[in-house]
Protein backbone atom coordinates (compact mmCIF):
# COMPACT_ATOMS: atom_id res chain seq x y z
CA UNK A 1 0.00 0.00 0.00
CA UNK A 2 3.03 2.26 0.37
CA UNK A 3 2.87 2.94 -3.36
CA UNK A 4 -0.52 4.65 -2.90
CA UNK A 5 0.28 6.80 0.15
CA UNK A 6 -0.07 10.01 -1.88
CA UNK A 7 -3.52 8.97 -3.09
CA UNK A 8 -4.63 8.01 0.43
CA UNK A 9 -3.28 11.32 1.78
CA UNK A 10 -5.20 13.26 -0.88
CA UNK A 11 -8.38 11.24 -0.19
CA UNK A 12 -7.98 12.05 3.51
CA UNK A 13 -7.51 15.77 2.77
CA UNK A 14 -10.63 15.74 0.58
CA UNK A 15 -12.58 13.98 3.36
CA UNK A 16 -11.44 16.66 5.81
CA UNK A 17 -12.75 19.33 3.45
CA UNK A 18 -16.03 17.43 3.00
CA UNK A 19 -16.37 17.12 6.77
CA UNK A 20 -16.13 20.91 7.10
CA UNK A 21 -19.65 21.03 5.60
CA UNK A 22 -21.06 18.52 8.11
CA UNK A 23 -21.88 18.67 11.79
CA UNK A 24 -19.38 16.71 13.89
CA UNK A 25 -21.64 13.70 14.52
CA UNK A 26 -21.67 12.94 10.79
CA UNK A 27 -17.96 13.39 10.10
CA UNK A 28 -16.53 10.71 7.86
CA UNK A 29 -13.41 9.02 9.26
CA UNK A 30 -10.16 9.32 7.37
CA UNK A 31 -8.10 6.31 6.34
CA UNK A 32 -5.34 5.45 8.78
CA UNK A 33 -3.47 3.00 6.57
CA UNK A 34 -2.36 0.46 9.18
CA UNK A 35 -5.67 0.24 11.01
CA UNK A 36 -7.63 0.39 7.72
CA UNK A 37 -5.74 -2.66 6.48
CA UNK A 38 -6.18 -4.44 9.81
CA UNK A 39 -9.92 -3.63 9.86
CA UNK A 40 -10.27 -4.62 6.20
CA UNK A 41 -11.30 -1.19 4.99
CA UNK A 42 -8.34 -1.50 2.61
CA UNK A 43 -7.80 -4.92 1.06
CA UNK A 44 -5.08 -6.20 -1.25
CA UNK A 45 -6.38 -7.74 -4.45
CA UNK A 46 -4.83 -11.19 -4.90
CA UNK A 47 -4.61 -11.98 -8.58
CA UNK A 48 -5.83 -15.40 -9.60
CA UNK A 49 -7.25 -16.05 -6.13
CA UNK A 50 -10.86 -14.83 -6.25
CA UNK A 51 -11.88 -16.65 -3.06
CA UNK A 52 -8.82 -15.63 -1.04
CA UNK A 53 -9.59 -11.98 -0.33
CA UNK A 54 -12.61 -10.28 1.26
CA UNK A 55 -14.37 -7.17 0.04
CA UNK A 56 -13.88 -4.15 2.31
CA UNK A 57 -16.92 -3.22 4.42
CA UNK A 58 -18.88 -6.01 2.74
CA UNK A 59 -22.59 -5.43 2.40
CA UNK A 60 -22.55 -1.74 3.28
CA UNK A 61 -23.37 1.37 1.27
CA UNK A 62 -20.80 4.09 0.80
CA UNK A 63 -17.88 5.07 -1.39
CA UNK A 64 -15.27 2.67 -2.72
CA UNK A 65 -11.87 2.95 -4.37
CA UNK A 66 -9.75 0.83 -6.68
CA UNK A 67 -6.00 1.47 -6.77
CA UNK A 68 -3.93 0.21 -9.67
CA UNK A 69 -0.92 0.73 -11.87
CA UNK A 70 -0.75 1.05 -15.64
CA UNK A 71 0.12 -2.33 -17.18
CA UNK A 72 2.70 -1.11 -19.71
CA UNK A 73 3.96 1.82 -17.63
CA UNK A 74 3.99 0.35 -14.11
CA UNK A 75 5.25 3.57 -12.53
CA UNK A 76 1.93 5.26 -13.41
CA UNK A 77 -0.79 4.90 -10.75
CA UNK A 78 -4.52 5.04 -11.35
CA UNK A 79 -7.43 5.57 -8.97
CA UNK A 80 -11.11 4.72 -9.39
CA UNK A 81 -13.75 6.32 -7.15
CA UNK A 82 -17.27 4.90 -7.05
CA UNK A 83 -20.34 4.81 -4.85
CA UNK A 84 -22.86 2.27 -3.69
CA UNK A 85 -26.25 3.56 -2.67
CA UNK A 86 -29.92 2.59 -2.68
CA UNK A 87 -30.15 -1.19 -3.17
CA UNK A 88 -26.45 -1.69 -3.92
CA UNK A 89 -23.47 -2.28 -1.63
CA UNK A 90 -19.78 -1.55 -1.94
CA UNK A 91 -19.04 -5.28 -2.16
CA UNK A 92 -21.56 -5.70 -5.01
CA UNK A 93 -20.10 -2.74 -6.89
CA UNK A 94 -16.53 -3.96 -6.41
CA UNK A 95 -17.52 -7.47 -7.49
CA UNK A 96 -19.08 -6.04 -10.66
CA UNK A 97 -15.72 -4.48 -11.55
CA UNK A 98 -13.62 -7.53 -10.65
CA UNK A 99 -15.84 -10.47 -11.61
CA UNK A 100 -15.29 -10.20 -15.40
CA UNK A 101 -11.57 -10.77 -14.75
CA UNK A 102 -11.80 -13.46 -12.08
CA UNK A 103 -10.30 -16.15 -14.34
CA UNK A 104 -7.71 -13.90 -15.97
CA UNK A 105 -4.11 -13.53 -14.92
CA UNK A 106 -4.83 -10.08 -13.44
CA UNK A 107 -7.80 -8.03 -12.35
CA UNK A 108 -7.72 -5.04 -14.68
CA UNK A 109 -9.64 -1.89 -15.51
CA UNK A 110 -9.48 -0.05 -18.80
CA UNK A 111 -9.36 3.71 -19.01
CA UNK A 112 -9.32 4.76 -22.64
CA UNK A 113 -6.47 2.85 -24.27
CA UNK A 114 -4.67 2.28 -20.98
CA UNK A 115 -5.01 -0.91 -18.96
CA UNK A 116 -4.59 -0.74 -15.20
CA UNK A 117 -3.69 -3.76 -13.09
CA UNK A 118 -5.62 -3.45 -9.83
CA UNK A 119 -3.66 -3.76 -6.59
CA UNK A 120 -5.92 -2.66 -3.73
CA UNK A 121 -9.54 -1.83 -3.02
CA UNK A 122 -10.95 0.23 -0.18
CA UNK A 123 -14.27 1.54 0.99
CA UNK A 124 -15.90 3.97 3.37
CA UNK A 125 -18.92 2.55 5.19
CA UNK A 126 -21.61 5.24 5.34
CA UNK A 127 -24.28 2.83 6.66
CA UNK A 128 -22.67 2.59 10.10
CA UNK A 129 -22.56 6.39 10.26
CA UNK A 130 -26.27 6.53 9.41
CA UNK A 131 -25.69 8.60 6.27
CA UNK A 132 -25.74 6.22 3.29
CA UNK A 133 -27.65 8.89 1.35
CA UNK A 134 -24.44 10.97 1.34
CA UNK A 135 -22.62 8.46 -0.91
CA UNK A 136 -23.37 10.39 -4.11
CA UNK A 137 -22.27 13.70 -2.60
CA UNK A 138 -19.04 12.26 -1.20
CA UNK A 139 -18.22 10.46 -4.46
CA UNK A 140 -18.72 13.62 -6.52
CA UNK A 141 -16.72 15.71 -4.05
CA UNK A 142 -13.81 13.24 -4.17
CA UNK A 143 -13.84 13.05 -7.97
CA UNK A 144 -13.96 16.85 -8.35
CA UNK A 145 -11.24 17.35 -5.76
CA UNK A 146 -8.87 14.60 -6.93
CA UNK A 147 -9.26 14.57 -10.72
CA UNK A 148 -6.61 17.25 -11.23
CA UNK A 149 -4.12 15.51 -8.93
CA UNK A 150 -4.30 11.88 -10.08
CA UNK A 151 -5.13 9.75 -13.07
CA UNK A 152 -8.72 8.74 -12.37
CA UNK A 153 -9.88 5.60 -14.11
CA UNK A 154 -13.47 6.89 -13.94
CA UNK A 155 -15.21 7.40 -17.25
CA UNK A 156 -17.70 9.81 -15.68
CA UNK A 157 -16.73 12.97 -13.85
CA UNK A 158 -13.24 13.21 -15.28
Amino acid sequence: MKRYEMEIGAINAAITLFNSYLVAEFHIPRFEINSAIENRQIVEILHGKWDDFPFPNSGTRGVYFLFGHEKFHPEKNGLYIGKASFQSSTSNRLASHLNPHRYNEHFTMNYGKEIYVLDFMASIDLDTLGIPFMASALEEHLILTLRSQFQLMNGTGN
